[in-house]
């Protein structure tokens, strides 16, 4: 396969999962979602979705929390 082929085709692709990333970040506003803390403002769903949170959070907690929003790249509470 020829590269302007192969770099068209992954242009797509990415374009493609950023589309539905951005339509999984806005179905979970609202939603409560079990979130363990990975970092100070750093967390992830049971999914897997990562949680970006305002404040500082304890390391290693599991909270429950409504998600407020997003960035287009992570949730946020």
């Amino acid at each position: 396969v020829a590269g302007p082929a192969i770099r068209d085709r992954a242009a797509r692709l990415r374009a493609a999962g950023d589309a539905a990333l951005r339509l999984h970040l806005e179905a979970q506003r609202g939603v409560l979602h079990r979130i363990l803390t990975e970092g100070p403002r750093l967390g992830r769903t049971e999914q897997f979705t990562e949680v970006r949170f305002a404040e500082d959070q304890p390391e290693g907690a599991l909270m429950a929390l409504r998600v407020a929003g997003h960035d287009g790249q992570r949730l946020t509470v």
